[in-house]
């Protein structure tokens, strides 16, 4: 099956024109065409979605180009000085009511009667990997410790499968890592090397100048054996959905890894999870394909790269873009990148041109684009690179809430026959993150429902 989705996906808006903007604003920008001057099935498209004409891409930049945004820990994402549950985002989620989202399906999994510890959780904090220049990094182990945290008081606790280390096969390939070929699956042979290197480096000197050669990394030298297990542990979540002992499930687990390329780290992400997961479901498993959602305000770049190519992989962003001129800062990010080679038509971007996109917006792109080409596709499992920075009340400056999220969820457990797995990428305002975690555990606990 070959999909030629260019033409789908083309609903430019107007090219924005960046006079000064940061990782995360974008505040003055102007307008270099006009409606007029579109095409009018641009116009058209824009107005079948349901949204503003100009709410979801932007033709690319010409003059585009890759800026670097300074902070105190020079990473260009996000750096605090101070915790954020002291932050203005807590006055704004505490003063909130979140409306029910009603997401119209065509189909709805068999129902099965409800059975508790069917919904599978791995908690891997990721302890000892933290950027020592700056304790206080929004990217550190308490994101994923408060979310259990939050998971523990909340009244579903009690029905999720929490997954030990000794709830796995001792005689697993996976036991302890992967082995080294699962990793050489997406990453290039030199890239491992050169991590591997920094796994035996106690010098932070070294360290330092091995980050500096990234964009928004840090190193100490426990990164790597920590990005280890969180792909490892995806991949043993992975295979009790896939085998069957689960229904589903949803790995709480950092460093993040969709800005993990083939041969190189970036964006807080060592190791690309979602993307070895979704080799080994097939290599190892014996999946023929395999459907990726990325939800993270951010585009997963390294995702795409790895999979660009190939047509039994389903790569599906929905990202703030702005012509390029949002992080990772890439035109290739943009609508008009759908594969290459056999993979031509198997590579989705919708690219929000405007920050504020909420719960319409995104619903929108599940039905008139992602769902109908996803049943098409018909995946063997749905993987989701599950990051919350879109979330209203995060840093990513939009207005999603976690009831779409899980609503949004819902959708995806039509696909597959329900098997879907999630893992934790970006969100960094931790009672924010903490309710969206839980709205989408919430939905895959029930799985008989719409």
């Amino acid at each position: 099956m070959k999909r030629r989705i260019a033409s789908d996906l083309s609903f430019a808006s107007p090219a924005l024109k960046r006079r000064s903007s940061s990782l995360f604003s974008i505040d003055t920008v102007t307008s270099v065409d006009s409606p007029s001057s579109r095409p009018p099935s641009e116009l058209n498209l824009s107005k079948n979605l349901g949204l503003q004409k100009d709410s979801i891409t932007c033709t690319p930049l010409e003059d585009a180009t890759e800026t670097e945004v300074s902070s105190s820990a020079s990473d260009g994402f996000y750096v605090d000085e101070s915790d954020d549950d002291d932050a203005d985002h807590l006055k704004l989620m505490s003063s909130t009511t979140y409306p029910s989202i009603q997401l119209k399906t065509d189909s709805i999994i068999e129902a099965k009667a409800i059975q508790h510890l069917r919904t599978g959780i791995v908690f891997e904090p990721g302890s000892l990997h933290f950027d020592r220049a700056n304790i206080l990094h929004k990217e550190r182990p308490v994101r994923v410790t408060s979310i259990m945290d939050a998971l523990e008081k909340s009244d579903i606790h009690s029905k999720l499968n929490i997954l030990q280390e000794n709830d796995f096969d001792p005689s697993s390939p996976e036991k302890l890592f992967l082995e080294d070929d699962d990793y050489l699956q997406v990453h290039l042979p030199g890239y491992m090397k050169r991590l591997d290197k920094l796994s035996n480096c106690s010098c932070c000197e070294r360290l330092d100048r091995e980050a500096e050669q990234f964009k928004s990394i840090y190193f100490t030298k426990n990164s790597v054996a920590e990005a280890k297990t969180a792909a490892t542990s995806l991949c043993r979540l992975v295979t009790k959905v896939v085998e069957g002992d689960l229904d589903n499930g949803f790995a709480v687990i950092r460093p993040p890894g969709h800005h993990a390329e083939p041969g190189a780290a970036g964006g807080y992400c060592v190791i690309n999870n979602v993307a070895i997961a979704a080799s080994y479901a097939r290599e190892k498993l014996g999946l023929a394909k395999v459907l990726i959602v990325d939800w993270d305000v951010h585009h997963g770049n390294g995702t795409q790269a790895i999979f660009l190519n190939d047509p039994n992989v389903l790569y599906f962003s929905v990202h703030r873009w702005h012509g390029g001129n949002y992080y990772p800062f890439l035109q290739n990010s943009g609508p008009n990148n759908v594969g290459l080679g056999d993979g031509e038509g198997f590579n989705i971007n919708v690219g929000w041109s405007l920050k504020g996109m909420g719960d319409d917006e995104y619903i929108a792109a599940w039905e008139k684009v992602l769902m109908p080409i996803a049943r098409e596709f018909q995946p063997d499992l749905v993987l989701v690179s599950a990051g919350f920075d879109a979330a209203l009340g995060d840093m990513g400056e939009c207005n999603v809430t976690p009831a779409c999220f899980g609503r949004l969820t819902r959708s995806l457990m039509t696909l597959a026959n329900g098997k879907v797995v999630c893992a934790l990428e970006g969100g960094y305002v931790r009672s924010v993150l903490a309710k969206c975690v839980e709205s989408v555990v919430t939905n895959l606990l029930d799985c008989t429902s719409p």
